[in-house]
């Protein structure tokens, strides 16, 4: 099943958005959602040239907690420290944008030994606002390996 596509149509509170896919597009209770951004460059292969794609930017995690006919209420998730796959808890989204402003990295990540004339630098997140892109990252029930 392709994933199903939609935008934040509206922000209730920290807690929860609207966005706008519902009953009728596939949306069950309980479906994880990415809320991204794409940055504007094309990243080509290295070796062909060949476009590859946008680089896109994860701004937050939310699942479908009610479905309507066109439209679904999300709730934000993220994964908790020490669980195992697909174990989530309650955020604020503002936390989560801080943490994320902020490069705090869980589990104590090591950096790579990377050219630095050659760090071109990431896709900036911004806050989530009305219009941001979401996306279904696995189904109901069964955690998806997008989501790391």
């Amino acid at each position: 099943m392709p994933p199903i596509e939609g935008k934040i149509a509206r922000i209730l509170d920290e807690y929860n958005v609207v966005i706008n896919v519902g009953r009728s597009q596939g949306v069950g209770e309980g479906m994880p959602f990415v809320i991204f951004t794409a940055g504007e460059d094309e990243v080509r292969d290295p070796d062909t040239g060949a476009g590859l794609g946008k680089l896109e930017r994860a701004k937050g995690y939310v699942s479908a907690s009610h479905v309507q006919d066109r439209l679904s209420i999300c709730t934000v998730q993220h994964l908790a420290k020490g669980g195992g796959e697909g174990r989530a808890e309650v955020q604020t989204l503002s936390g989560a944008m801080m943490a994320e402003c902020l490069g705090y990295r869980s589990g104590g990540e090591n950096r790579l030994n990377v050219n630095p004339s050659q760090i071109s630098g990431s896709v900036q997140g911004g806050p989530i606002s009305i219009g941001d892109r979401v996306r279904s990252i696995g189904e109901v029930g069964r955690p998806s390996q997008d989501r790391r």
